[in-house]
This record gives C-alpha cells, sequence and structure tokens, in this order.
C-alpha cells in the first residue's frame, strides 16, 4: 500500500491485550474493485528490516463498501478470511477471480521478466537480488568449482616444460617451467579439475642441436604424458618460419606499436630494406604460421569433447581462437598486416577473449569496428562483449598475478638469502638500484642509463653510495636488435663508468631468462626497481619485487619507479610513475626515491601487497573460467548489454536537472550576491572542499599521476586569505564541508580558528573554535594530539554493517578483481570502492556497471550510493551532506537567535546536490505556505513555488561548472570561486560591489 517502499508503508499496531494481533491505526480508502499488490514489512526500533519470505506478492480487491482482511505474517495462505458489510455475492466473486488472476498474470510475467528488468514489487527484487549475489560469488575464485567430467585443455606454443637429455645414456627428462604463466604450480586449476597441456616441443629450435630422431619423440611423448602434456612436433624449419619470422618479425613488433615504416627502415636493419621490400619471405612465414595454428587444432579437435574448454595463450595462435597475453595495441597495426582481417577473425571465434588491461582490449575493440564493422558494448558484470556472426564474444580484463607460493618458498630458501647477501656485500654501504630487461630497445635501458649518469651530473655526492645493478637477458630472436641495443648500452656503461667510478654500474647479459631464484636474489638485494620500457605487455617482474621486500614485515619496504608504458602500470597503485622518454623527469623520481621517508614507503607497500598478496595466478585462472562458464552456460545473462556509445560516464543517479531544463540556471553574478550580501545581518557559507576551494584533476590525469593525487594539496594564498577575512566578521558562519578525512582536511584548513570543517560527508564536525556547541547527542572527540586544538563532534548513531557487507562484498571484490588499479576501502562510516588510480575510460566504465549492480541489492537497506569524482561510496542513510546542512543552519539559528538571511552553498559534483536540496527544503518549511501542510520533494521548483515569504534573493546554490545540477547558479571553475570569496571577504571594509559577472 506504500508503493514498495518502506518508507511510504502503512503501520500496523497492537496492545498488550490484543497481542500476537495487529491492525492498521485507522481505515485505509481503496477504489473498489481495483487490485492491490502488497506484502508486509519488518521494522526493527523504527528502522526497516526485511520483508516477509513468501514466494510473490500479495493482491487484495477491495468488496462492498467496508472490508476486513485477516492474515497471517510471513505466510501466504491461498485463501484469505476475508469479511465484508456487503451481502454482494456477486461483487465478492468478481474481486475473488479478479485477484487470482492478477496473481497469475504476476507469476506468468515474474518468469517472462528478463535478469535485468527490476520492478517495484520486493518479492521480484528480493529474487533478483538474491541471483545478483548468487552471480557474483560464482564469479569470485574460491567459489569456481568445475562439474566433474569437465576437461580443461590449455594450449600454447611453447609446452611449459624444460626438457633435458642426458648425455650419459641418451635419456631424456623433463620438468615443469616455473617461470612459465600457464605450468602447473600448487592451488593452480588442475588441482580443482582434469587439465590437458598441449603445444609444441621447441627443444632442437637452435641450429647447434639436432633433430629429433623418431625415438626421441616416442620417449618424449612417454615422459610428457605422465605430465597430461600432449606434444606436437613442428621441424625446425618450419618453428622457424613461425616464431622466428612472422611471431617475432611481423606480429611483435606490431603488438607493441611498431609499425610497417619502424620495422622497415630499422637502424639495425638497413641492410636489410631491399629483402623485406620484396616481401621475398613473407608468403613462407605466413604459410608456416597458418600451419602451425592448424596442427595444433587438430591435435586438440581429436582430443577434445563436447563441454570440454579450450584455452589458447598468446599471439603465436592467432588463427587458433586465442586467449592474448601480449599487448595489443593499435587498431591501426591490424590495417598494415595483409592478412590482419583473418588474424580478427581468428580471435573472434571463440566465446570469450581476454586481455591484462583495458589499453589493450579498447584497441582490440576498435579494431573489430572499424574493420569488421562490429558493435560491442558493456555487459552486466563489468565485462564487455562483441557482436560477431549472431553470438556475443566476452572481452575480459583481468591482469594476471605471481605464484606467490612459489615464490614464498624461493624466499626461504637458504641458498637464495645467501645469495642476496653476497650481492649486498659485493656493494657494502651502497643503495641498489635493480633493473632486470631482455636486451631490445622496446626495454628502455639506454634511457635509464642516461637518467642514471644525468643523476650523477646533478647530485655528486651520490657517487660513492649508489650502484645500478642491471641484468640484461639475449633471448637470440630479433638478433638485429638484440645486437644493436647490447652495443649501445655497453657504450653508455663505459662511458658512465669512466667518469663516475667503475663500481657505480653492474651489468651483465646472460643468454637466458633469470630463473626465479636469480630474480628473487636480486629483489632481495635491492632498494628500488627502476623499470623504464617504452613499450611493453606482460611484466610480473614489479609485482614481484613487492612481494618479495613486503611478505615479511621486518623487511625494509622497496619503491619501484615504473614507466606508464607497462602494462602492471595499471595495477600498482604504489609505485612512482614516469614517462621514460623524460629523462629529467627520470632524474627528478630517482631522487625522490632515494630520499622517500620510510612512512611514504610503507604507504605505498601497503597499497599494492594486499592486491598483489589475494590474486595469485591460480586466483586469476579460475576467474578467466568462472566469466566463460557465465557466458556459456547463463544465456539469459549474455542479453544484459548496455551500449557505451550512450553510457553516462560522468555524472550520478541521483535526480538532478539539466542544463537548459530551468530559464533560471544562469552564471552567477557577483553584483547580485554582493548586493544581498550588503544587506543581509547574518550569513551562513557553506563550500565544499576538492574541486570548489581547491583544484581538482580532471580524473583522466589519475592514471598519470602519484597516488597522493590531491590530497597534498593546499588551497591557494589567496583562498586562504579570503576564508580568514570572512570568519573574522562575527556577522558570518563559515563551514567546508567535505568528503576527505579530518587528518587531511585538518592539516589544509585547521589553522584558521573562525572556520567550521566538516569531513567525512558529514561523520565529523568542528565548530569555528570561538563557539561551543553543546550537543548531547554527538560524541565529542577531543584530537589532544591535534596541533590545531580543535573540537570535534562524531554523529553518534550505531549502524550494523554486516548485512551491507553480506549484500555488497561478494559484488565489490569481483569488481576490484576485474579493474586493475582499483581499490576497496573499509571505513568505519562507509565502504569505498576508488577508481582513481585505473584508466580512466575503464574505470568511468566499470563505475557505472557497478552503480548499478549495487543499487539492485542495496535498495532496501537504509544505505545510499554516493558517486565522487574517482570514487563510489556507500554510506547509511543518515550520513550525507544535505543532513549536515540542515543541522548546521539549525544550530546557527539557535545560537543567533534567529535565521540566517544570506546563504551561499556551493560544490563541484554530485555529492553537493543533497546540500541543495536540504537548503531547498529548509527554506521551504520557513514559510507560510509549508507551516499550512504543503511540503516539497527538495527541488528548486519547490523552493520558487514557496512564495516570497521565503527570502529567495538571498539564498545562492552554486555549482563548479554548467553541468547538471539541483543549483540555479554556476561559476565556471575554482579560479571564479576565489574572485568570488576574495570580493566578499572585502566588501564590509570596501563598501562597494564589482561589475557584472566573474571573469
Amino acid at each position: 500500500m506504500g508503493h514498495f517502499n518502506p518508507n511510504e508503508s502503512m503501520t500496523l499496531v497492537t496492545t498488550p491485550e490484543d497481542y500476537p494481533y495487529w491492525t492498521t491505526v485507522k481505515p485505509m480508502l481503496l477504489p473498489r474493485g481495483v487490485p492491490h499488490q502488497y506484502m508486509y514489512a519488518l521494522f526493527s526500533g523504527g528502522v526497516f528490516s526485511s520483508w516477509e519470505q513468501i514466494e510473490r506478492e500479495r493482491v487484495l480487491v477491495p468488496e462492498g463498501r467496508e472490508m476486513l482482511v485477516v492474515e497471517e505474517y510471513d505466510q501466504r495462505v491461498r485463501r484469505h478470511d476475508r469479511h465484508s458489510t456487503t451481502r454482494d455475492e456477486e461483487s465478492k466473486e468478481t474481486g475473488a477471480r479478479l485477484a487470482a488472476r492478477v496473481a497469475e498474470d504476476k507469476t506468468e510475467a515474474d518468469a517472462k521478466s528478463p535478469p535485468s528488468s527490476v520492478t517495484g514489487s520486493p518479492s521480484q527484487r528480493f529474487r533478483q537480488t538474491n541471483k545478483l549475489q548468487s552471480r557474483y560469488k560464482r564469479y569470485m575464485p574460491s567459489s569456481y568449482h568445475p562439474s566433474p567430467d569437465a576437461m580443461l585443455f590449455l594450449v600454447c606454443y611453447h609446452l611449459p616444460v624444460k626438457l633435458s637429455k642426458s648425455t650419459e645414456d641418451g635419456s631424456w627428462s623433463a620438468k615443469w617451467n616455473r617461470d612459465s604463466l600457464i605450468s602447473r604450480s600448487d592451488n593452480s586449476i588442475a588441482e580443482s579439475m582434469s587439465t590437458t597441456w598441449v603445444g609444441c616441443v621447441t627443444y632442437h629450435a637452435r641450429s647447434d642441436q639436432e633433430e629429433l630422431s623418431e625415438d626421441d619423440k616416442s620417449e618424449i611423448t612417454a615422459i610428457l604424458a605422465e605430465m597430461n602434456c600432449i606434444p606436437v612436433f613442428i621441424d625446425r624449419q618450419l618453428a622457424a618460419n613461425h616464431h622466428g619470422g612472422y611471431c617475432k618479425s611481423k606480429l611483435w613488433p606490431m603488438f607493441h606499436n611498431v609499425d610497417i615504416l619502424d620495422i622497415y627502415y630499422s637502424i639495425w636493419d638497413r641492410a636489410e630494406v631491399i629483402e623485406w621490400k620484396e616481401e621475398r619471405n613473407n608468403g613462407e612465414w605466413w604459410e608456416a604460421y597458418q600451419t602451425v595454428n592448424r596442427l595444433l587444432a587438430e591435435r586438440v579437435g581429436e582430443l577434445c569433447k563436447e563441454n570440454d574448454t579450450v584455452w589458447v595463450h598468446d599471439y603465436h595462435l592467432l588463427l587458433f581462437p586465442s586467449y592474448l597475453a601480449n599487448a595489443c595495441r593499435s587498431e591501426n597495426l591490424f590495417r598494415e598486416l595483409s592478412h590482419g582481417t583473418q588474424l580478427l577473425e581468428g580471435v573472434l571465434d571463440v566465446d570469450i577473449v581476454g586481455f591484462h588491461s583495458f589499453d589493450h582490449a579498447r584497441h582490440f575493440l576498435n579494431a573489430c569496428k572499424r574493420f569488421l564493422g562490429l558493435s560491442y558494448q558493456s555487459r552486466r558484470g563489468g565485462n564487455l562483449g562483441v557482436d560477431y556472426r549472431g553470438r556475443n564474444v566476452v572481452i575480459t580484463i583481468s591482469h594476471v598475478g605471481i605464484e606467490t607460493t612459489l615464490i614464498r618458498e624461493v624466499l626461504n630458501d637458504p641458498k637464495v638469502q645467501e645469495a642476496a647477501r653476497q650481492l649486498r656485500e659485493k656493494h657494502k654501504g651502497k643503495v641498489l638500484i635493480a633493473g632486470a630487461d631482455v636486451c631490445q630497445r622496446l626495454s628502455g635501458i639506454p634511457l635509464k642509463m642516461l637518467a642514471f649518469e644525468q643523476f650523477f651530473g646533478n647530485c655528486p655526492s651520490w657517487k660513492d653510495k649508489l650502484v645500478f645493478v642491471e641484468r640484461a637477458t639475449l633471448t637470440q630472436t630479433r638478433l638485429g636488435d638484440q645486437n644493436y641495443s647490447s652495443n649501445e648500452i655497453r657504450k653508455l656503461v663505459e662511458r658512465i663508468t669512466k667518469a663516475h667510478g667503475p663500481e657505480c654500474i653492474d651489468y651483465e647479459e646472460s643468454s637466458s631468462p633469470l630463473t626465479i631464484e636469480q630474480r628473487v636474489t636480486l629483489w632481495l638485494a635491492s632498494d628500488i626497481l627502476m623499470v623504464t620500457s617504452i613499450r611493453e605487455g606482460l611484466n610480473l617482474k614489479p609485482l614481484e619485487f613487492v612481494f618479495a621486500k613486503g611478505v615479511n614485515p621486518e623487511n625494509p619496504p622497496g619503491v619501484v619507479i615504473l614507466s606508464e608504458f607497462s602494462a602492471c602500470c595499471c595495477v600498482l597503485n604504489g609505485a612512482v610513475r614516469v614517462n621514460p622518454w623524460n629523462i629529467t623527469g627520470l632524474v627528478n623520481s630517482l631522487d625522490h626515491a632515494l630520499t622517500m621517508s620510510n612512512e611514504e614507503r610503507l604507504g605505498r607497500r601497503a597499497r599494492d601487497l594486499p592486491y598483489i598478496t589475494n590474486q595469485p595466478a591460480a586466483n586469476w585462472t579460475k576467474q578467466v573460467l568462472s566469466v566463460l562458464h557465465e557466458a556459456t552456460e547463463n544465456p539469459e545473462g549474455n542479453e544484459e548489454y548496455t551500449n557505451m556509445e550512450y553510457m553516462d560516464t560522468e555524472i550520478g543517479r541521483s535526480h538532478v536537472m539539466r542544463v537548459g531544463d530551468r530559464s533560471d540556471f544562469k552564471q552567477l553574478n557577483i553584483d547580485k550576491v554582493m548586493a544581498a550580501y550588503m544587506q543581509s545581518k547574518r550569513r551562513v557559507f557553506l563550500l565544499d572542499y576538492g574541486g570548489t576551494i581547491i583544484a581538482r584533476e580532471n580524473i583522466a590525469m589519475y592514471v598519470k599521476k602519484d597516488f597522493t593525487a590531491v590530497t597534498g594539496k593546499r588551497p591557494s594564498r589567496r583562498m586562504m586569505e579570503a576564508l580568514t577575512n570572512l570568519t573574522n566578521d562575527p556577522r558570518n558562519t563559515v563551514f567546508v564541508v567535505s568528503g576527505v578525512t579530518k587528518k587531511s582536511l585538518t592539516a589544509s584548513l585547521g589553522h584558521i580558528r573562525g572556520l567550521g570543517l566538516v569531513s567525512d560527508n558529514g561523520a565529523l564536525y568542528s565548530w569555528a573554535k570561538s563557539i561551543d556547541i553543546d550537543n548531547t547527542e554527538d560524541t565529542n572527540m577531543q584530537d589532544d594530539s591535534n596541533p590545531t586544538d580543535r573540537h570535534w563532534h562524531q554523529h553518534s548513531f550505531k549502524f550494523d554493517w554486516r548485512p551491507v557487507r553480506e549484500a555488497v562484498d561478494p559484488i565489490l571484490k569481483v569488481y576490484c578483481a576485474r579493474t586493475n588499479g582499483s581499490v576497496l576501502r573499509y571505513a568505519q562510516q562507509s565502504i569505498a570502492w576508488n577508481f582513481r588510480s585505473t584508466d580512466p575510460e575503464w574505470g568511468l566504465l566499470q563505475a557505472n556497471s557497478l552503480q548499478n549492480d549495487l543499487e539492485e541489492v542495496i535498495r532496501d537497506l537504509p544505505v545510499n550510493i554516493i558517486r565522487k569524482k574517482g570514487l563510489l561510496e556507500i554510506v547509511p542513510e543518515g550520513l550525507n551532506k544535505g543532513v549536515v546542512a540542515r543541522q548546521i543552519l539549525t544550530q546557527d539559528a539557535a545560537i543567533s537567535n534567529d535565521h540566517p538571511d544570506f546563504l551561499f552553498c556551493i560544490g563541484d559534483d554530485t555529492t553537493d546536490e543533497s546540500m541543495f536540496k536540504a537548503i531547498y527544503d529548509y527554506y521551504a518549511e520557513r514559510t507560510e505556505e509549508s507551516v499550512h501542510g504543503r511540503h516539497g520533494n527538495g527541488t528548486y521548483e519547490d523552493f520558487l513555488a514557496a512564495g516570497d515569504e521565503g527570502p529567495l534573493h538571498h539564498v545562492f546554490t552554486c555549482t563548479v561548472g554548467k553541468k547538471p545540477s539541483n543549483a540555479h547558479l554556476y561559476v565556471n571553475n575554482v579560479d571564479e570561486v576565489e574572485q568570488l570569496l576574495q570580493a566578499l571577504s572585502k566588501a564590509f571594509r570596501r563598501g562597494t560591489s564589482c561589475d557584472g559577472q566573474l571573469n
């Protein structure tokens, strides 16, 4: 009867004599013969607790003039005891039939309604919420339980094994390659489902090794069968044309944004330009690429059965529908490839395509749209989808983790610990800067060398205190690039050591990649890891470094200097991000890392270590498989799309006006504000913080910035001066209302004695030091450690977060895992999902999708979702800026024995909309019309309708930036806010006004 809104429900009461019977306080007036759907709700302490647990809504059709309905709570009976004062049997029979038909139609509609539709019905919402929660719980790696008879085929070009042949008896042995992403390890997917690895044996690929005999192949096949590995043997020439030719000479450069002209005219390839232009090898390479893909596909086709899962890894097998583990770069690269369309179509002939970062997925999606004309959408749950040949191919983005269990074992290895000790002893008393890269141009090793050289030139005092330990791997592929890079690096090392001493650089080259033991040795011994790659796909070394330095709390935390072009840059929030081309910036970042306080180092480690620890490679595998299972086993879920072209990525879902909807929404005129200010006797200012009195960076720039973002900034000197002057006027009450923490707000503004402060969206507040508020309902929070000696109050309301966390935790954890760089924070008064360090476009898309899902599961919970720039926050219903704005106005009126006749409120984002609405309500209630029973909905129209009694010309609500808002005025930027406050702060001295609008 309250439209399924607990706040509008009809109250039932009882007495000691009547209990357990409950009745309405007074009869309800309902139209006769019209079906009404309803349910009973349980309240505890005046707060909504739950809906009754019945299958579907109750249906009532009023009969006669009066009607008594007797029912039992939490039990839906087929026949209600309904009594009517009329004898009209036909009316009763008609009503019963109508009620039954409505219930029947409702059941049928529920069955047909798509999962994405959410009606006002609590039973439908209850079922939809349960379905949504169970779906996200299935997404969680710990909840993934494959079918007992399911088989997983992991297909790759290089089998993740190491083969060796005995020099004594010629026998073969095999062991897992622990550095391979898909090798078998503890807690891997192979522990929970049958897994078979299929790939090529490339033992003979080097020219110094003989071709495998048939006996060798038989013995290797038998040995690998014990490891559930199926080998595919290819001859040396086929391997050379496929891997060294098409993969490394064509695909690899292009996937790293090296286009055709760069390849043709590379310095190291000039002698080969004519051969390249003739395309003499291209036909052989392409044929070899097709052959290897076909051989592997045929072998898997012989083995797999219906309902088996085939997971194909890496760019070597694009024609065999694949999971890309390499960076997918600009869509134009597919245009430059003569077989680009075939490669795209090969990838799309799957159920799911995965990428480690949104940046790579974005180029792939653009290529699909431009070259194949395919559209893509945002799917429910945070994934993307591409329409291809009548199917919707799922695009999932999730960065793989590291094998934490394996690294723990290596960290505890006495040999590794001793090797690390020896390396530190070798460079005793010095700070070690580590680097471990492939010897190639795109690794950017020369750039870090140049930065190191410039740093010594700028800071000669560090000469004997610093050493650069670089380990370069010679992969023996793309030899022109490798040899040129090696020669360049060696020349730089020689030049730097000659100028600054032979011990300032420890450089070594190796023909094989560093083993896990060698890498961990380097991480343990080093203080800083420096990665300056120009283009890079998957690189897990920075994650290994953070884990190795942080798994033992007693170890000093390390610092990662990380190129913004690295894929893991969007995962590590605590890294110092750099542009490797900016040598001066590299030098400054190196200086910052060397002089960084231990507190900041610990803070940076705390941002990354939980993610790395809780997202091992095994979890990543299960997470991707759970997405695949959902896409193939839940057809109705596949229909839940949102066209990305029409998604709103900037504004929250609270009710706001559109720009241009109101003729009164206009730019603030300083003359009008000044005139009202000069005529008034009691004034109140409510000012937002970030984006209003302090400049806020564009959300799209967060990905480029240090993790401290805005928190280290302070308002300008002129802004501080304006605030101080305004608070010195005894007629003014000035508050800064912010969502930042008490610590941050106090550090910036706590020294202004006459300024009131509100932090944490209203959870904590502090009046001006000259005002002593006696609020018995709230808790006094005097902080003896606070140098500003402020009295803080905390809103005293107890809130039970348990039901909220039960509802939202599964969803939040899935979005954290799927959105690289996002962080989940639990505070006393809120739960926050921070996406400031994610890819800007991907973060906004995920935030929109997450908000949709959260709104469904919290619909009947006493919480709200607050959308900020780079943040999605869940807070109790009674905790928002609007509540504290009303409280400030009420207490200010009590202190001065009168309501303020001038009010100026300004903010820049959706959290400030509640302040505007609260102000309209507050002043509307002061009017004569509202006294007689008129109440508004907190809109500007209600305020206008309040009549001339309200001091409309003295109330100013303003937003920063021309955008949808409930405010009726706007300024363009923070500079105009500063200009206005400066003018007002000097007005009472000057006695004059300014000219016109702000400029």
